[in-house]
């Protein structure tokens, strides 16, 4: 009776691992194959969400009336845009600077005019001073 208790217990210990290792493929198995049906749904919904952005274009197209003239239409606008943001900015611009050349030629003009009627003034002075020294020598 113990060669039989104890051949069964070697036969037990012996087929127990092999249970254990075959429950752990049935797992692995079990999850792998939930996995695989959770790829196919993704797939799907990728499908799903490409046929949708395909409607999606063909609707923006029909809506717009061709993606090429609505970006034809709106480079014609940012041309515009852009000329009248040139005018804005350059016309002031260029009336300053014109306004800043005249006003520099009148200035050295006023300063030849100056610097003119100055030298003519010291010599005025100078006939003056002449003048009065010869009064005062012959009176």
């Amino acid at each position: 009776m113990k060669t039989i208790l104890l051949c069964l217990l070697l036969l037990y210990a012996i087929a127990l691992p092999l249970y254990a290792q075959s429950e752990a493929d049935n797992t692995l198995k079990a999850d792998v194959r939930e996995l695989k049906a959770d790829v196919f749904e993704l797939k799907a919904d990728v499908l799903v969400i490409k046929t949708d952005l395909q409607n999606l274009k063909e609707n923006v197209v029909k809506g717009f009336g061709g993606v090429e003239k609505n970006f034809d239409r709106i480079e014609k606008n940012f041309d515009r845009q852009n000329n009248i943001i040139i005018a804005c900015i350059g016309l002031p611009l260029a009336i300053l600077a014109i306004g800043a050349t005249v006003w520099g030629i009148l200035a050295h003009r006023r300063s030849i005019r100056d610097s003119l009627q100055r030298a003519e003034i010291e010599t005025l002075k100078a006939e003056i001073e002449t003048l009065k020294q010869r009064h005062i020598v012959s009176p």
